[in-house]
């Protein structure tokens, strides 16, 4: 992995949940200059998408995702937490709905509870949420 410093900026940030907008942000280059990063960081590690290179991040400990912790009376069920973990372990949606034999309109009304209990904006944060719990293998 011959990543650059700027890339290995875009992907620690990526890992701590941020949006492409809030990563240009942080390190003031355009949101186009962080797609280019992104594809070629994917390309460099073997990602297939966002998720999957905040993940690889965080094994490489670039970074500690700031996640809240699930609102108190708030807990996930059952399947939510197996749906977390899948999600952790980089699942798509419909691999999810596969391995759990649900919909993936299912799928989607699980992650948008999960959301709102963990207080994740979107999938990545999620799924790094779902690591630090351990719930992926």
């Amino acid at each position: 992995m011959n990543l650059t410093l700027r890339e290995l900026d875009v992907l620690g940030l990526l890992a701590e949940g941020l949006s492409n907008r809030l990563i240009a942000r942080q390190l003031d280059i355009s949101e186009k200059t962080v797609k280019n990063h992104l594809g070629s960081i994917y390309c460099k590690i073997g990602a297939g998408h966002r998720t999957q290179a905040a993940l690889y991040a965080r094994r490489l400990g670039l970074t500690t995702p700031h996640l809240a912790a699930p609102a108190q009376g708030a807990a996930m069920t059952a399947r939510e937490r197996c749906v977390l973990g899948l999600l952790a372990e980089g699942l798509s949606n419909r691999l999810i709905a596969r391995q759990l034999d649900i919909s993936e309109k299912t799928v989607k009304n699980h992650l948008g509870s999960i959301y709102c209990k963990i207080g994740a904006s979107h999938r990545t944060q999620a799924a790094l949420y779902g690591r630090h719990l351990g719930l992926a293998s």
